[in-house]
């Protein structure tokens, strides 16, 4: 139980942080990652570039406030942090999740100069819009500044994490774009075509609102009710006129150009039924599954519906891979040394180097793989913030 809600935990604190990268900006018009000068010890290297004490702070300090934030969300307070194992365990993957986030701002620059890649002026530009946005969801400036200083951040720190994200998204056009070297626009769009599907139906049940099939003449009526709405169709009356008379999927009024699905996205029937008509086509019969009985109108698919979230998808199917299992790799083969400055992943040397006020709990150390065993207190020379 408790390593499988650690790693849910990590795995939630991870994708906060990647999150708020690509979300938030406090940008400068020609957004650009830079080397941040510090006269704090050099704690780790990745690919040779260096990470100071600082920038690894902060990035604990922000995963801390993101992990205490899911802790209070299942209902677990700061006592968790006493607790032998809980505690240990979630320290060490603090400092996991810090060293996770340092390497991967670090391989997708490496990747992003590797390719030879600038960021446009438009791709600048809108990432200072969003900064605009982002202080004006604060309020102003001085608040936005607030929240940075309360989650750790710099602004140098911070501003590296947009141009960061601003990089991956320079690397996926150039994994996946036009010219795309894994993959092309074109061939996405073709496998969008093969096998994604896009259609409005009308449905009237043959269940009721607690799922009991229908009876009697309350299943007659449903019938009746059915082959009344096939027959307009059938007639040629325009669809959506049909639908707001007669369809009972409250989820059409979401999709109101319809619905944008693969095999397996919904019940058998329906998939099938829309796959056996071109697109304009309607239905000349009634469909039925365990909902009811459906009258389907296929849609062309157009490049609008191609969501990010499809996109993913069919990039996988392609090329067998995603975008983030890409970068997980240059991560994974990335030259990551730990130097003595990194310290023990203990919850005093937590606490030591957020400045926070430190309590007896268990210690593990830090091996020079970033993997977490059990050790000894850590020293005045080991710890970082000393």
């Amino acid at each position: 139980m408790i390593k499988t809600f650690g790693k849910r935990i990590l795995a939630m604190v991870v994708a906060s942080a990647v999150v708020a990268g690509v979300t938030m900006t406090y940008g400068i018009p020609n957004i650009k990652y830079k080397e941040i000068k510090s006269s704090e010890p050099v704690v780790m290297t990745v690919n040779g570039d260096p990470v100071h004490a600082d920038e690894l702070r902060a990035y604990l300090k922000y995963n801390k406030m993101s992990m205490e934030n899911m802790l209070s969300y299942y209902g677990m307070d700061d006592s968790i942090w006493s607790d032998p194992s809980m505690g240990s365990m979630m320290v060490q993957q603090l400092f996991q999740a810090a060293s996770q986030q340092a390497i991967e701002v670090r391989v997708v620059d490496q990747e992003f100069k590797n390719l030879g890649l600038k960021l446009t002026r438009a791709e600048s530009e809108e990432a200072e819009q969003r900064k605009e946005d982002d202080v004006a969801l604060l309020g102003d400036p001085e608040a936005f500044q607030s929240w940075l200083d309360s989650i750790g951040y710099t602004k140098d720190i911070y501003n590296n994490t947009i141009a960061i994200s601003a990089y991956a998204s320079a690397i996926q056009d150039a994994y996946y774009g036009d010219n795309g070297t894994k993959t092309n626009t074109q061939a996405i769009m073709d496998q969008f075509n093969e096998t994604y599907l896009c259609a409005k139906h009308i449905l009237v049940k043959s269940i009721d609102d607690s799922y009991n099939p229908l009876t009697g003449d309350t299943l007659t009526a449903a019938q009746n009710k059915a082959n009344e709405a096939l027959e307009k169709a059938n007639a040629g009356e325009d669809f959506d006129t049909l639908i707001a008379q007669y369809n009972e999927d409250p989820g059409m009024e979401m999709y109101p150009e319809g619905y944008v699905f693969t095999e397996g996205d919904m019940v058998d029937e329906f998939y099938q039924g829309a796959k056996a008509l071109e697109p304009g086509q309607t239905s000349t019969s009634l469909v039925e599954s365990s909902y009811g009985w459906h009258i389907i109108q296929r849609e062309p698919l157009t490049e609008d519906q191609l969501t990010d979230d499809i996109k993913e998808v069919l990039i996988q199917q392609i090329t067998g891979k995603t975008f983030m299992d890409e970068i997980t790799e240059l991560m994974d083969a990335a030259d990551v040394e730990y130097t003595e400055d990194y310290g023990e992943a203990t919850y005093d040397n937590l606490m030591k180097l957020l400045g926070e006020e430190t309590t007896e709990s268990t210690e593990t150390t830090t091996t020079e793989d970033g993997a977490a065993a059990q050790e000894t207190a850590p020293t005045e020379e080991q710890t970082i913030a000393e």
